[in-house]
């Protein structure tokens, strides 16, 4: 469970935008997968099961409490430090912070597939049998998700 550890934090992050709440969801998500091991029908691969009970209860989380989402995580991108002079990794950071909050501004039907695509490395069945959903709205969902990221990046660098 160890391995899937930072993973199931940062997309329970993405749903609550907090530290504290995201660690108290990661918790309660590998208490539910211990409590429920006899559950797992062995369809999806473990880490699908983990990711889908970990939407399940970040989502229950946010109906129980109303949570607003309204920071952005930064942790998603950590800083490589090989031959990079400092200034080009502020620029590097600064540019990933700035895509961050466009990113956490989308809808959470465009936000939870492009976080699980490209922060998770998922494949669009994985993603399906995550958030219990068909491929072709996976596909759909992030078609447009980059569309409206897109938009969001073009009005944002003309202002």
């Amino acid at each position: 469970m160890t391995a899937h550890s930072q993973k199931v934090y940062l997309l329970a992050y993405s749903f609550v935008k907090d530290r504290g709440m995201a660690e108290d969801i990661s918790q309660e998500v590998f208490i539910k997968c211990y409590r429920h091991m006899d559950k797992y029908r062995g369809e999806a691969s473990v880490t699908s099961w983990i990711y889908r009970i970990t939407v399940n209860t970040s989502k229950d989380f946010l109906r129980k409490n109303k949570v607003v989402n309204l920071i952005y995580p930064r942790q998603f991108f950590e800083n490589k430090l090989d031959s990079e002079s400092s200034e080009e990794i502020f620029m590097k950071q600064n540019r990933k912070d700035q895509l961050l909050r466009i990113i956490f501004r989308l809808p959470i039907k465009y936000r939870e597939i492009l976080v699980l695509y490209y922060f998770h490395e998922q494949k669009i069945d994985e993603i399906a049998v995550s958030l219990n959903i068909n491929s072709n709205t996976v596909r759909t969902r992030l078609a447009r998700g980059r569309d409206k990221l897109k938009q969001k990046i073009t009005s944002f660098e003309g202002e």
